[in-house]
């Protein structure tokens, strides 16, 4: 009988504190599947760290250590009462979706915010999984956007815009095809730049296109690792190194083998490359410093456009990211009134990209990754990796390190202007969960 009345007189006080007390393996749990599905669709290792421990904080949880690599999570959690608990994630296939990264993202806040049930956690966790995809159509106009788009950007004619779509359309029905028959990411990446490269030279040879390496520059931007390496330097600028350097040795190797199998390709098989002949007064302004300035600030809006729809960023966000794709290239552009150093330029427009993405999410309580990916991905070398992969592929050293040290440079220039921006903007406010 006495134990009933203190066992009434707890649920009492528990009742009047508004604290119900969960399980700390069942809050870890639903913690960890939050945490695993953001790693998968895109998020960056140093959110999903902060995202489970303030998650596990939430519930009371005396003391939380999280490690997180992009293939494996770790957490012990310490309860007020001084029991440990310790869960383990294997992280298997990733498929980049913002769109439900930002759902996610959302979900932790209300849990901080209002301690919901461990059930009712994971009854919404699997809602948002199982929530109706973007259909084909969607992935189609993004793969067709952004190979158009940017095969213009460097330069191509509007032939060969036309030409890279058809490419980027097999590719896109190769990719949904093969996406889950395939499991090694290494060697999906390379059957997507042998596919491609053979695609482009059936185009070209067929005399679609004029000048195969735009067309090659607009499609090889489909399959470079943007997020991946974007994420990576975020990473390694939070204080989380050795998950930043796994992301980007991982980038870097896929990198490689993308724009080492399509210039190997191309090497074999390229036909011959039709000379620029501006005959008319649309293609001598078409051609001329002016009007490629004008022509990449168009492309770069709705290249980074295409992208946000392929990474899904989602239909009330597309068009920021857009927008901030535009103005970091056009920023880029500006630099050249007052510099001739390309690694300043990209350092200032990686800068001022950070602090539009930073800033829109703030604004619209989302992470920075669904502004910051589609500002700078038209910075992101992949012109510049091919030119140094087909280098090599032709036995032209020279060239090989010329376009390399061009390649490590933009690298490099785009981490330090996120680093600027990014330390600036933590000295200024602190960052809750989903501010960035």
């Amino acid at each position: 009988m006495e134990e009933k009345t203190i066992l009434q007189t707890d649920e009492k006080a528990g009742q009047q504190e508004g604290k119900e007390e969960y399980p700390a393996s069942q809050i870890l749990h639903e913690a960890l599947n939050i945490g695993e599905q953001m790693l998968i669709c895109g998020g960056e290792v140093s959110r999903v760290e902060d995202t489970i421990s303030r998650i596990c904080r939430a519930y009371g949880m005396k003391k939380v250590d999280v490690f997180s690599i992009t293939s494996c999570i770790i957490v012990t959690i310490e309860t007020k009462e001084g029991e440990l608990v310790t869960q383990t994630r294997r992280v298997g296939g990733y498929e980049t979706n913002l769109h439900r990264l930002a759902q996610l993202n959302a979900l932790s806040r209300e849990i901080c915010a209002k301690r919901t049930r461990p059930e009712e956690v994971g009854e919404k966790i699997h809602r948002i999984l199982t929530e109706r995809s973007f259909p084909l159509w969607w992935e189609f106009v993004s793969y067709c956007l952004v190979s158009d788009m940017f095969t213009l950007f460097f330069g191509g004619s509007l032939a060969d815009g036309f030409a890279s779509m058809i490419p980027a359309a097999l590719l896109c029905l190769a990719v949904r095809w093969n996406r889950k028959k395939i499991t090694n990411r290494l060697l999906f990446v390379l059957c997507e730049a042998i596919f491609t490269g053979f695609m482009i030279v059936v185009v070209v040879r067929l005399g679609v296109g004029q000048h195969i390496t735009p067309i090659v520059i607009g499609d090889i931007m489909l399959t470079i690792p943007g997020l991946s390496l974007t994420n990576s330097l975020r990473d390694m600028l939070s204080g989380d190194t050795m998950s930043g350097i796994l992301r980007l040795c991982e980038s870097l190797l896929m990198a490689v083998a993308i724009a080492g199998g399509m210039a190997l390709v191309l090497f074999w098989y390229s036909p011959a490359e039709t000379a620029v002949v501006a005959s008319d007064a649309f293609s001598l302004w078409y051609y001329s410093e002016a009007g490629q300035s004008v022509i990449q600030v168009i492309t770069a809006f709705f290249g980074s456009l295409g992208f946000a729809m392929l990474f899904h960023v989602g239909s009330s966000h597309i068009w920021l990211g857009a927008l901030g794709g535009m103005l970091v290239w056009g920023v880029y552009l500006l630099t050249g009134l007052f510099t001739e150093s390309v690694f300043w330029g990209y350092v200032i427009a990686a800068f001022i990209g950070t602090c539009y993405g930073e800033w829109m999410a703030r604004k619209k309580k989302t992470p920075a990754t669904l502004f910051i990916v589609p500002a700078v991905i038209t910075m992101i070398p992949g012109g510049s990796l091919y030119e140094t992969m087909y280098c090599i592929v032709n036995g032209d050293y020279a060239g090989f390190f010329t376009h390399g040290a061009s390649t490590v440079g933009m690298a490099l220039a785009i981490s330090v202007g996120i680093l600027l921006a990014s330390s600036m903007i933590r000295r200024i406010t602190r960052v809750p969960i989903g501010g960035s």
